[in-house]
């Protein structure tokens, strides 16, 4: 954890270069927050959150900028709690209200509310089921050596694997593995087939690894459509301006690969999530944040709804947007389900 004074001079840092695009030196910080202290007091600890990896110094000037560790700091430990003004909300409600009762049309509302509130880009993902699960497997004897699996998931789709087997095994033998992996594995997805693959031996052992590379398989394959605004606003942030920046934005925005990059299937149940720069597991994404949060019931059909924008971001405006956003379409969700 840092220091008090340290803490404090990160979160100006942060604030200030979120509103300016500049990076920030110690005798602005103490000029424009009228600080009691020395610009080398607040040069020295500048140094010592450089050296930490919490700020950078983009090129040779003296001023500074967060890095992806000091904007993870920021959020996790120094960012208020902001929410949005009832008048807004109200506001945002209304266009809810005066809208049509389709739900695609909900959702492209909800991707024009969420970019034109944030000013950066907004996605909305169709609701989609949380994932492929196993409803009942049966598996055939072939040879000896070797069985066909049939995979009868959730959704009625079959998927057939043929397994060649360590050992001879019979048709009943294979029945009766069949039926207790059924009566362990029925509605499980892919997290819950890796926990059951760990402690499961032998030909169940083996049957469940088949069964997970099948899960995985649907999930890697399913295709998320998502409604997206606002490129016209993120194309104006500052940091767009290099042509090679520009360059990289433009592939970013392949509306064919980024809904695939959005973690949907990590998001927790309640809650918002943010991915901060480097913490992408995808090299095109790392000069970006994602806030999202997960719409839809736990159980049951759901989406996400998105801001993707440079990393420096307003945090807390687009955590508060993108909260009231997904517990709205939620309910429109619930209100359609339950008619």
């Amino acid at each position: 954890m840092l220091s008090e004074r340290r803490a404090a001079i990160l979160r100006l840092i942060v604030s200030d270069y979120v509103e300016s695009a500049q990076p920030v030196g110690s005798e602005n910080i103490v000029r424009r927050h009228q600080l009691e202290v020395s610009s080398a007091t607040i040069r020295n600890e500048m140094a010592r959150l450089e050296e930490e990896g919490f700020i950078l110094q983009p090129h040779t000037s003296a001023g500074r900028v967060p890095s992806d560790r000091g904007y993870r700091y920021f959020v996790e430990y120094l960012m208020p709690d902001e929410d949005l003004a009832l008048q807004e909300k109200r506001r945002i409600l209304h266009q809810f209200y005066q809208a049509t009762s389709e739900f695609h049309e909900w959702l492209g509302l909800a991707a024009s509310v969420l970019a034109r509130s944030v000013r950066n880009i907004a996605l909305v993902t169709e609701p989609s089921e949380p994932g492929a699960r196993v409803k009942h497997v049966q598996i055939v004897f072939l040879t000896e050596t070797s069985a066909l699996l049939v995979a009868v998931l959730q959704d009625v789709k079959v998927r057939e694997r043929v397994m060649t087997l360590t050992e001879p095994v019979d048709q009943e033998t294979l029945t009766q593995v069949a039926s207790r992996l059924n009566d362990a594995l029925r509605g499980a997805d892919a997290p819950a087939l890796v926990h059951a693959a760990h402690r499961l031996e032998g030909l169940e052992g083996q049957v469940t690894e088949t069964l997970l590379r099948i899960v995985e398989e649907e999930d890697a394959g399913q295709h998320v459509h998502a409604h997206m605004e606002g490129v016209r606003e993120l194309l104006a942030q500052p940091e767009f301006h290099p042509s090679e920046k520009m360059l990289s934005l433009m592939d970013v925005l392949d509306e064919r690969r980024l809904p695939q990059a959005l973690p949907i299937r990590e998001l927790p149940e309640h809650g918002v999530a943010v991915v901060i720069g480097r913490e992408h597991s995808q090299e095109r994404m790392r000069e970006f944040s994602l806030v999202l949060a997960r719409y839809g019931a736990a159980d049951g059909p759901g989406g996400c709804v998105a801001i993707l924008g440079p990393t420096r971001m307003q945090y807390g405006r687009a955590i508060a947007t993108v909260r009231y956003l997904s517990e709205i379409v939620t309910g429109l969700m619930e209100r359609l389900y339950a008619s």
